[in-house]
Parts: C-alpha cells; structure tokens; sequence
C-alpha cells in the first residue's frame, strides 16, 4: 500500500500519501471569504457572471428599492485571472443600548456582501462573504490579485497557500486565519479514511487531545471503557511541530474492530506555520454502521506512521516585505456612499437629473480612500424661492451611487492662450468609413503610435504633445488632417517688453496616440489617465 506515495499540497503543508489515495481538498477560507474553484469554460463562466448580476440587480434593496447592486468592478489580474467583483445587499442594523454607566447610545453598523467571480486557465475561482464591514471591502479586491490558477494541483515553487486547483501568493498573515480541510479514502480499502484540518490565526486551545479525551472517557460506562483499548497516547513531535498522538482499537456495538488515530498540534495565534492542525486515520467506517477493519493492527499502525510522519511545512520563508496591491480598478466601476473610493478620479453621480442638480457637480473629483460622498441635491426653484434668494436641498433615502468616468488628476481645461489648429484636409479626401479603434489596430495605428508636425494624423482620437513644456497636453485630431505644431507660452518680455508683445510662439513637435476616438465626446467619459 505504502510502495507508491504521493505528495499532496495542503495550505502551507505537504503530505505523503498512497498513490492510489482519493484526495479532495475542502472548506478553504482566508480572511473568512469562502474560496472554491473549479473547471469552467470561458463561454459557460461569461454566461454565470451576466446571470449572476442580473439575479443581484432583481433583487430589491434593504428598502425595496433598486439599488442593490451597489458595484459591479471589472478585474483583470496580473497571473491572468479575469472577471468581476460585485458588492451588494447593503444591511443596516441600528438602534440604541445599555452604555454600562446607567444611560443609553446609539450604534450603526453596516455591512455589505462582498464577491468575486474570476476565471483563468480553464479554472473558476468564487470568492463570497457576506454583510462584510464597510472598512474592509477592499480586502477582497487585494485578495484576488494574489490568487494563481493551478488546475493540475502541481505543487507551487513560491511561498502561498495551497487550495483545491488554486493556491493564493504570499504575504498572507495569521490575522487573516487561513483554513482548509483535506479528505481522503483509498478504493482498495474503502473503510479507510484520512482527514487533515488546518486552522491558522486561533487562539490555542487549553486542553489537548489527550486531556479532553481523558474528560470524555469519564463519562463512559465500565463496559464501554472495556471495549477501547490505547495503543498510544502520548506527546509527538513531527518535521519540529510539537503535539499529541491518541491511537485506539475500538470494538463497536456490532463487534466489529476499528482503529482510531489522531495527532493534534495545538497551533499559536500569531504563525501560519504552527496552525491549529489536526490529522485523523479511521478504519471499520462502512455504510451507517461500523464494519471490521480490513487492516490488522500492525498494517493500520504502519500505515498511519508512514503517512503521519511525512507531514512538514511547504515553505518557512514568508514573503514579507512584498507588498499586495489591488488590480487596477478599471473605468465604469460603480462606488456608493459610505465606501473607500477605490480609484483617484472623476466620478459621476447617479443621483440627479430631470433638473435636479448636485451640489459640487455631477462629476466630482474624488481621491483614493476617502469615502464616498452621499450627493446634497439640488431641486428646482419655486418662484417664492427664488425671490427669496432660497436654494432648496435634499438627500436621497438610499446611498448616492457613483460611476468612476474619468481617471485624470484635473479637468480638462482651456488652454491659457490660443493653441494651432490642425490643419483640416478637404472632405472628399477623409474616408471614415470602416476606421474605428479595431479597423485601425489592425491597420497597425495603435495606441502609443507617434505622428510629426506637419504630417496627416493617421487616426482620429486623442494625441499627446511629447514636449511637457508644450501648452497643448491631450488633444482630439480628425484623421487626415495635419498635425500642427505646438505651443509654447513665452516669459514675460521674452522678446520685447511691449505689451503687445507675442505671449506664445509654436515650433514642430511630436504626438503620440493615447486613445482611439471617433469623436471628442467619446473621451469625454472614458479617459486614458493622462494629464490633460
């Protein structure tokens, strides 16, 4: 049974087992988000996330209103995972209580689900936790970013956490209390079954194995007592994790012999290599009742030392000084009010319109981490009001939703003094038919492509003047029209002291395309994150 072994791949551990061992890896959690993977097509995984949002859409809110998808984030990772991250179902849960000094205070919480669709190398990734903490939200998104597909289970060459078809990249800390379970069962001897927990980041427990057995034995009957017998029981260190070992031959009920192994390491609160871990052998497990042991006691105890005793640590180099970043949040993401904005950038509120306006703005500039603004609309003026020189104002009942448009540092803004034109050709010589973004790709005008002064602009979109000192920064040109030259604004009394004296002058530069457009409008919402 033993002549052929293979190494399993258990969190931060590996295993020997039987070759022809069944093996399944379960209940992964870290930082309490529920992780499973598993085979999927591209088209069957697109199909489940549309169905997916669409079910979070129908859903009516905590006030039976719409809004309880709150944000739908595009996520592309850089270990070639993509999908989506969706917060919803918002909950809230106020009220007053006892403070302990004879009064009364208020408190609000509020949560909200969290999850993550991805999808790489044939493998689904899920990830879900519900009514997280607000202040949190932005776990998941860094979690996502560290996961790496491995369908064939191969055993990973980095420090990380090994799951079923999927292990996650370090760092990870105890605080985030990674888990798993693993199960198995050999076809030859289908009495036989293994189980291996690991619980990182728990506080240890007071008693071990053996003391809490000893307590439970207390309990049994004389007769029952008489039917355990220890084969062992005492401390056992393996590979430097220091434990307890309890082995007993059981005769059930039925009189059928079965043997019962068990190794505990109580674990520490603060190390992911000295997990909360615990191994169990069972023989005799039949279908609801127990059947003899198809192992004798010499093989079942050899067998459970060969296996017990491979247990070691995968890895004890943790990657601490890497630092995890969230993927890049991509245009269109949605954020409501209350949550960390994920994104520097121009955000547009979904609150407003139909002559309602916002205070600040539809479009608001919002940075990084600071939370997102519930809106103060702004309705119409009553005629008694406007005499009054009175500006009404309300809050939605429901978190104001806000749309990331635009990830520039500032507005677009005119120029300070008048900039060249491009030079228009006649239109009878502009084909625009058939040369969109994806036609002109293909035609080799890509995003990063240069064009001179003076030269007919090889796509129509956004180009960018390669002189910094240029006033020009991002500008829309037509295709077929002439590049001009850029402008440069001149030091006072750079020339003459007059005041009439020319405030700029333009000489022959470069442009580079930063975004394909169209038109200018399409840029308007959809920003390639260059100054403007």
């Amino acid at each position: 049974m033993t002549d052929k072994m293979k190494t399993i791949c258990v969190g931060r551990f590996l295993i020997d087992m039987p070759e022809e061992a069944q093996v399944e890896l379960r209940e992964a959690r870290i930082d309490g988000f529920n992780i499973a993977a598993f085979d999927e097509t591209k088209a069957e995984f697109q199909k489940r996330v549309a169905d997916r949002e669409a079910q979070i859409r129908a859903t009516p809110d905590r006030l039976g209103g719409n809004k309880n998808l709150e944000s739908a984030r595009d996520v592309k990772t850089g270990n070639g995972l993509v999908g989506k991250i969706f917060m919803h179902s918002r909950t809230v849960d106020e009220g007053t209580r006892g403070n302990g000094l004879g009064g009364v205070e208020r408190y609000r919480h509020e949560g909200i689900s969290t999850e993550a669709l991805v999808h790489g190398h044939g493998i689904s990734i899920d990830l879900f936790y519900e009514n997280r903490d607000l202040k949190r939200i932005n776990d998941l998104p860094k979690l996502v970013n560290q996961l790496v597909a491995n369908p064939d289970n191969h055993i990973p060459a980095e420090p990380g956490f090994c799951m079923d078809r999927v292990y996650v990249r370090d760092p990870l800390n105890a605080g985030q209390r990674e888990q798993i379970m693993m199960f198995a069962r050999l076809p030859n001897n289908p009495d036989v079954e293994f189980m291996l927990v690991l619980s990182a980041g728990l506080k240890p427990d007071e008693h071990g194995v053996l003391a809490r057995t000893d307590a439970a034995d207390e309990g049994l009957s004389m007769a029952e007592r008489m039917r355990i017998k220890r084969l062992r029981a005492a401390a056992r260190e393996i590979r430097g994790l220091a434990g307890e070992e309890l082995a007993e031959l059981v005769v059930e009920q039925n009189e059928a012999r079965v043997h019962s192994f068990w190794w505990e390491v109580n674990g520490t609160e603060h190390n992911v290599f000295v997990p909360h871990l615990v191994l169990k052998m069972n023989t005799g497990n039949g279908n609801r009742k127990p059947v003899p042991s198809s192992l004798s006691d010499g093989a079942a105890l050899g067998l459970w030392d060969k296996i017990s005793s491979s247990i070691r640590p995968r890895s004890v180099e943790p990657v601490a000084s890497s630092r995890v970043e969230a993927p890049p949040t991509p245009l269109g993401t949605y954020s409501s009010a209350g949550e960390r904005c994920p994104e520097s950038g121009w955000w547009l509120c979904g609150d407003g319109g139909n002559g309602i306006g916002v205070l600040g703005g539809e479009r608001q500039y919002i940075k990084k981490d600071q939370r997102m603004p519930q809106a103060l609309l702004l309705p119409p003026q009553k005629l008694w009001e406007k005499l009054r020189g009175v500006q009404p104002s309300f809050e939605s009942k429901t978190q104001t939703s806000w749309k990331l448009v635009d990830k520039r540092g500032r507005k677009r803004v005119p120029a300070p003094l008048p900039l060249a034109q491009a030079t228009p050709v006649a239109a009878a010589s502009i084909t625009s038919a058939g040369t969109g973004p994806g036609v002109m790709e293909q035609q080799g005008v890509s995003v990063g492509s240069f064009a001179a002064t003076g030269l007919p602009c090889p796509a129509s979109g956004w180009w960018l003047c390669d002189d910094p000192r240029a006033l020009d920064g991002t500008r829309w040109f037509a295709q077929g029209s002439l590049l001009p030259p850029a402008t440069f604004a001149l030091p006072p009394g750079g020339f003459s002291r007059s005041a009439n004296s020319a405030k700029s002058i333009e000489r022959r530069g470069a442009w580079r395309l930063v975004r394909l457009a169209d038109a200018p409008a399409q840029a308007a919402s959809d920003d390639d994150g260059e100054l403007a």
